[in-house]
């Protein structure tokens, strides 16, 4: 029986040397005398083979320490190979960054940190994308539907709101709760042209600010000229001053009294949500991006770059009027 101090000859392994690597055919002795009864090895088939095996995880090695110090902008998505990733769930959770971690085999930091810069970089990049036409812009641009009963219309507002997961602190939480939303949502305001396009964006706030709250804190009313009309729903009563001293003009659907809606007050109820209609297309549309599903709480820092791309990548599609 052989012990740890046993010698064996260089013959009895393959290519008549012995290897250190466990892999290597030459690793333990196969080559033994016809007394033995057992076949002789195909010894060139197992160097080769093992051969082929070392190259091979050379490859593998060499091309990891390529891919760590790779610039991401320069991954074409296509050269993926999805097959590998098959039992990837393509429904990640965003703040993980586990997908396109696993997909280009960097760390999950370096994606979040990829993502946050090229955010910033694109927002500032395309801040000039959502601006203020002037009104005689907007007349020429003026839908058909809106030349009859609010030819001065210049804009038309709505807040909307995103849910975002439970806050940490009790604080956090009282500021984001909606009452409306029976959530924690962010709100932010909008205003369209009444072509469809997106001319103002608010910064974003908690749940718990009314409507009329974002509209006065938010900037908007400054940037109103005597004679223009503003389309708004029922939510924004507490602007009306503030537009009537800028000598503008606040279009509301009527509010109920006594029970019930007049004749007058239904037609123009009708007459105001034909045309408001659209700013809830518009939220529709910017609502297909699946950030603005429900936001992480590690993303509320950078929540008003996330609606701004979300706003001009809305105003990059096709007009929502044809005419």
């Amino acid at each position: 029986m052989p012990t740890t101090r046993s010698l064996i000859c260089s013959d009895h392994f393959v290519g008549n040397i012995r290897s250190k690597d466990p892999q290597s055919p030459s690793y333990i002795p196969s080559i033994f005398p016809k007394m033995y009864n057992k076949p002789k090895p195909n010894t060139d088939q197992q160097i080769n083979r093992y051969n082929r095996s070392r190259n091979r995880s050379e490859l593998r090695n060499s091309k990891a320490m390529n891919d760590s110090t790779i610039n991401t902008f320069d991954v074409d998505i296509t050269d993926i190979n999805v097959d590998q990733h098959s039992n990837l769930n393509t429904k990640c959770d965003v703040s993980t960054y586990s997908a396109i971690s696993v997909l280009f085999r960097i760390n999950p930091s370096t994606v979040s940190r990829i993502f946050t810069e090229c955010l910033h970089f694109l927002s500032s990049k395309t801040k000039d994308f959502i601006f203020w036409p002037d009104k005689y812009s907007v007349k020429q641009c003026l839908p058909e539907a809106f030349k009859i009963n609010y030819p001065d219309c210049r804009c038309i507002i709505d807040c909307t709101e995103v849910k975002v997961e439970q806050p940490n602190t009790v604080e956090q939480r009282v500021y984001l709760y909606s009452r409306y939303k029976s959530s924690y949502t962010i709100k932010f305001l909008v205003a369209i042209n009444p072509n469809g396009m997106i001319c103002f964006v608010s910064k974003c706030y908690g749940g718990r600010s009314s409507d009329s709250y974002i509209t006065n804190d938010s900037g908007f009313l400054k940037k109103l000229e005597p004679g223009d009309q503003v389309l708004a729903d029922k939510g924004f009563p507490g602007i009306q001053t503030e537009i009537e001293n800028s000598n503008s003009i606040l279009i509301m659907p009527p509010i109920l009294h006594n029970g019930r809606f007049s004749e007058t007050e239904i037609l123009e109820t009708y007459s105001i949500a034909s045309v408001r209609i659209h700013i809830e297309r518009v939220f529709a549309r910017m609502k297909m991006y699946g950030i603005l599903n429900k936001l992480k709480i590690n993303l509320l820092p950078h929540v008003d770059d996330i609606v701004h791309i979300c706003c001009v990548l809305t105003n990059l599609q096709l007009p929502i009027i044809k005419s």
